[in-house]
């Protein structure tokens, strides 16, 4: 199966759950924005204009995500990339689309995460 590193380094924000995104933000090429009666949590790209540090926040952070369409159907897609990266003590987060998943991992283990991940019969494109 095909993966694909995202060329960026980004943040997951904890923000106020009664906080009003930007238009701004909404107009980003890339972003996840999740909202429960608990949390608003957004992922965004470090390198924008969104001043994320004044909120609580992870950076840091690389993602890669699988080339092709998922199908609602396919069963254990993120556990073949979860379980090798977590016995080899990669901390992850994950979320996905209608179209695919997405998984985010510390930046510093891109060269461990690709390996890995090679040895697995994923390959990188």
């Amino acid at each position: 199966m095909k993966l694909k590193i995202l060329k960026d380094k980004y943040a997951v924000v904890k923000l106020p759950t009664n906080y009003v995104v930007s238009d701004s933000v909404l107009k980003l090429d890339f972003f996840n924005l999740v909202r429960t009666s608990d949390e608003l949590s957004l992922i965004i790209k470090e390198n924008i204009t969104f001043n994320y540090k004044e909120f609580n926040y992870e950076d840091n952070w690389k993602i890669f995500r699988f080339v092709d369409i998922l199908n609602f159907n396919l069963k254990g897609i993120l556990d073949g990339v979860i379980n090798p990266l977590s016995n080899n003590d990669i901390s992850i987060f994950s979320f996905s689309t209608y179209n695919t998943d997405y998984v985010m991992f510390e930046s510093y283990d891109e060269n461990k995460v690709v390996n890995i991940l090679n040895k697995n019969n994923y390959e990188f494109v």
